[in-house]
Parts: structure tokens; sequence; C-alpha cells
């Protein structure tokens, strides 16, 4: 039987994970926070306007912001919860790039095989969905008065820890 976990929450739960799961193999997604947060914070916000009349920017940044840091800081601080051998980290950029490679190299680290069944399903889903969703302009500055550098400095700690992040773009 095999499990697969899929939440931003197990961030902070990786020595947690590892009593649970011990032979688990652990695929550890990194994504900009800034985007993380801009894509929540702006979904709360168009979530508040239906039944609000002020939507509450500064507490929604302040929230997320906060939220966010304490995930990445506990991924810091427990990322060695897994031994390289049981882990692989995964930039989000890549995976968006190449998906079926990425997917190719966690079924690798798992000593899974990628049956050409499971690629072709892959390559078809990703391929049938590309445009099922609209784009979102984000204005971090506009909406809740932050710019996306002033917010990427607070997490300068994660990308210390991850450097591969900062050469994603």
């Amino acid at each position: 039987t095999r499990w697969v976990l899929k939440c931003p929450q197990h961030l902070e739960q990786l020595p947690v994970l590892r009593k649970v799961f011990p032979d688990a193999t652990v695929a550890v997604t990194h994504r900009d926070p800034v985007d993380v947060i801009q894509s929540s914070i702006t979904m709360q916000a168009y979530g508040q306007r239906m039944s609000r009349k002020t939507v509450m920017t500064t507490e929604l940044l302040d929230y997320w912001s906060d939220r966010v840091e304490h995930l990445l800081r506990a991924c810091v601080r427990d990322r060695a919860a897994y031994p390289p051998a049981q882990s692989i980290d995964v930039p989000f950029r890549q995976l968006i790039r190449d998906d079926v490679g990425m997917v190719e190299r966690i079924y690798q680290k798992a000593g899974l095989a990628m049956t050409d069944t499971a690629r072709t399903a892959l390559s078809t889903f990703a391929t049938e969905h590309q445009s099922d969703y609209g784009r979102v302009r984000y204005d971090l500055k506009g909406q809740f008065g932050i710019s996306p550098d002033e917010l990427r400095a607070r997490f300068d700690f994660y990308f210390d820890a991850f450097p591969f992040l900062r050469k994603e773009d």
C-alpha cells in the first residue's frame, strides 16, 4: 500500500511524518513564497468582497505572511528529518516546465517504475488542462501595500537554505 500526502502544512510536520511513515519517500515542493502569499491573499480578498463591505487587506497580508513564514522556517529547520535517499526537493517552476520529467525523478527516488501508461496519462492530462483557468493579475503594492521585493526579503532565510530557488527564473 502506498500513501500519497499532498499538503503544504506537512512542511511543519516533517519529524512527525518521519515517525509515522519511517520508510516514506518525501517530495518537498518549493515555490516562491511571494507567489504563494499573493495567490492566497488575492483569493481571500475576492471572497471577502462577496460578503463584506470592507476587505481586510492588512489582516490578510499579515496572517498569510506569518503563516507561510512559520511553515518555511519549520521546513528549513526540519528538512533533514528525511535523508537524501528518501527525499527529493521539487522546485515548483521545474515541475511546471517539465511535469513528466519531474514525476519520473520522484518515482525513481521512490524506487518505482514509471510505466508508459502512467507517463501517457500524465502527459494527456497536462495537455488537456493547460488553459482551463484564466490568469489572475496580481497587484501586491496596489491592493495590499507591499511590493513583491519587500515581501520576498522577509524570506531570505528560505532562499539561503534552498539556493536553487534563486536560480529558477
